[in-house]
């Protein structure tokens, strides 16, 4: 009786499917090109021209040397090299400020007077104004209205004017609230918080005639003032000019970012280092973002090394700059400012600040 091949069952012969083969062949090329990577960073060579790969087997006779146990190994010239670590150059910072300004002519109203009843004393006292400048924090580092930062709460800074309200009332008269925030000069922060203050080149707390001094470099005191400018921002404030942007009139101070850079801060770097990064952290703000200038030197010829003032890099990445100025050179002044000007005009960029009679100038404030 012939077997039945039925009986057995053969099993189905499993196909290697093409993905698979081509997943395989994948990781392989990967894992060869990673060895290939790492077995051969040795014979990368670095030269002016770029990188090289200098490989044994292909090098002449005379660019090798042979041990006493016949390994072979490349000669190289020996280059003395040296790091240069200079200052940064701002003059290619791109201009992103001042455009589609209007006049300001504006009456200044010193911290004390920020109240309802003072402000629209001092707007009727001055007719031709269209603007007031507030100033709502001073050297005492006090502000005038009560504000939510963790620094201003925890260490005793916060005022009591209702000032969002204030400046409700002038926007709907259509008045132009600009206010006035001293940056560096502290006397509440820098005393109360010792770890944000400048310090000497014995590590003590730096103070001047003008004051108690916040370090510029310190990443926590960058971050209060961005955070205060978002506030004035939000109660509705049109522009917040920086006053006390500088640093003092000293030598040997010692930078937060000294310890941490391989460059050493200067006052410049430490001054224009702020300009940018708060320019860029408050551009989504509504505020316009000015600053005032207080060194002639800057104004003349651009930086002013000692206080780190740098009318150049200021009119690139601050809306307006305000600089004092008699009014019978406030005209002069302002021609002057127009080599530093990108964007805008140069008439409504630059501010003087003039006091007991507002100049023949486009903008001005008038000061008490």
């Amino acid at each position: 009786m012939a077997s039945n091949n039925q009986e057995f069952y053969r099993g189905k012969r499993k196909k290697t499917g093409p993905s698979l083969i081509i997943t395989i062949i994948v990781l392989a090329v990967i894992a060869f090109v990673v060895l290939l990577f790492y077995g051969l960073q040795k014979y990368i060579v670095i030269t002016n021209d770029g990188l090289s790969l200098e490989l044994p087997i292909l090098a002449d006779e005379g660019e090798t040397q042979v041990d006493e146990e016949g390994n072979i190994s490349r000669v190289f010239e020996i280059v003395d090299a040296e790091l240069e670590i200079g200052e940064p150059d701002y003059s290619n910072v791109k201009a992103i400020a001042g455009d589609n300004l209007s006049e300001l002519k504006a009456v200044h109203v010193p911290a004390a007077s920020v109240t309802a009843d003072g402000v629209d004393r001092y707007l009727s006292a001055t007719p031709d104004a269209n603007a007031v400048l507030l100033d709502v924090k001073t050297v005492t580092g006090m502000l005038v209205w009560e504000s939510d930062t963790d620094i201003a709460k925890g260490y005793g800074a916060n005022g009591t004017v209702d000032l969002k309200s204030i400046v409700s009332s002038l926007k709907e008269r259509d008045i132009y609230v600009a206010v006035r925030m001293c940056c560096f000069v502290d006397n509440t922060i820098a005393s109360r918080y010792a770890q944000l203050a400048l310090r000497t080149s014995a590590g003590q707390a730096y103070s001047d005639a003008n004051g108690a001094w916040l370090d510029p470099t310190n990443a926590l005191v960058r971050g209060y003032i961005c955070d205060l400018c978002r506030e004035l921002s939000k109660m509705g404030v049109d522009e917040i000019v920086l006053l006390g942007m500088r640093m003092p009139d000293a030598e040997g101070v010692q930078f937060a970012s000294s310890s941490s850079s391989s460059a050493e801060s200067t006052p410049v770097t430490a001054i224009s280092g702020f300009a940018i990064s708060a320019s860029r952290n408050l551009r989504s703000m509504s505020a316009k973002l000015s600053v005032q200038v207080t060194s002639q030197a800057a104004m003349e010829s651009g930086v002013d090394s000692v206080t780190g003032q740098n009318a150049e890099l200021f009119f690139k990445v601050f809306d307006r700059v305000y600089c004092s100025a008699e009014a019978g050179s406030a005209a002069g002044t302002v021609s002057a400012a127009e080599r530093y000007v990108e964007l805008g005009d140069v008439n409504m960029r630059l501010v003087p600040m003039c006091s007991g009679t507002a100049p023949e100038t486009t903008s001005w404030v008038l000061m008490e």
